[in-house]
């Protein structure tokens, strides 16, 4: 196994959106996992199954770009774990299924004025287009932040990506986000139409990780 060191750069996205088709997402899931009930954050945040938007830009030795992972909190045996659904990266990604891949989509990024901007562009032209203003700071819930992250999986593969990192540094404040224009037609038929949720991380957080194959 090859130890991976992943530097997320300020100004990650977060958006939230309840689930609409659970038994779909559901059997997308790694076997005897089911979607869990979590509250994403301590800002009237609903317990429900989510599909959750996280975009971001990452720094590793082989992986300099941004991503969007659209994925979902599973649990099983009464822990709780990420799950990605799907990645568009415009650089090199890594998955234990389809295992090194090149990058598949567009992504923009920007931060000007205290506005938060990302346009992502599937290969198919789905397209996610976002603008927001900060707002205030919010607590994230540790069930999402940090339990959440210690083993996540991909799709339906039953191999986890373990992480390590400090706690501290994960659940530090988060800034809420005001929407200034959203466009979003990636996962549409299984969400509903408007984020509950929208956050960002102001700071650089990092992890370690071990590929399983490389």
């Amino acid at each position: 196994m090859k130890l991976i060191n992943l530097k997320i750069q300020p100004y990650s996205l977060w958006l939230s959106y309840n689930i609409i088709n659970r038994k779909i997402i559901e059997d997308m899931l790694p076997e005897g996992m089911q979607l869990a009930k979590i509250k994403v954050s301590d800002d009237n945040d609903c317990m429900n199954p989510k599909l959750l938007f996280n975009c971001y830009n990452i720094d590793s030795f082989w992986m300099r770009g941004s991503r969007l992972e659209v994925m979902t909190v599973a649990q099983k045996d009464n822990n709780y774990h990420f799950v990605v659904l799907v990645c568009i990266t415009n650089a090199l990604q890594w998955d234990p299924i389809n295992r090194v891949q090149g990058p598949n989509g567009k992504i923009k990024f920007s931060y000007i004025q205290e506005k938060l901007n990302y346009e992502v562009i599937s290969k198919n032209k789905e397209m996610l287009s976002f603008t927001g203003m900060p707002l205030n700071l919010i607590k994230m819930t540790k069930d999402f932040a940090v339990k959440s992250n210690y083993n996540c999986y991909f799709k339906n593969s039953d191999i986890p990506l373990t992480l390590t990192f400090n706690e501290e540094e994960i659940m530090k404040p988060v800034r809420k986000l005001k929407i200034l224009n959203i466009t979003n037609d990636i996962w549409k038929d299984y969400r509903t139409n408007v984020p509950e949720h929208v956050f960002m991380h102001e700071h650089v957080m990092n992890f370690k990780t071990k590929l399983p194959f490389f």
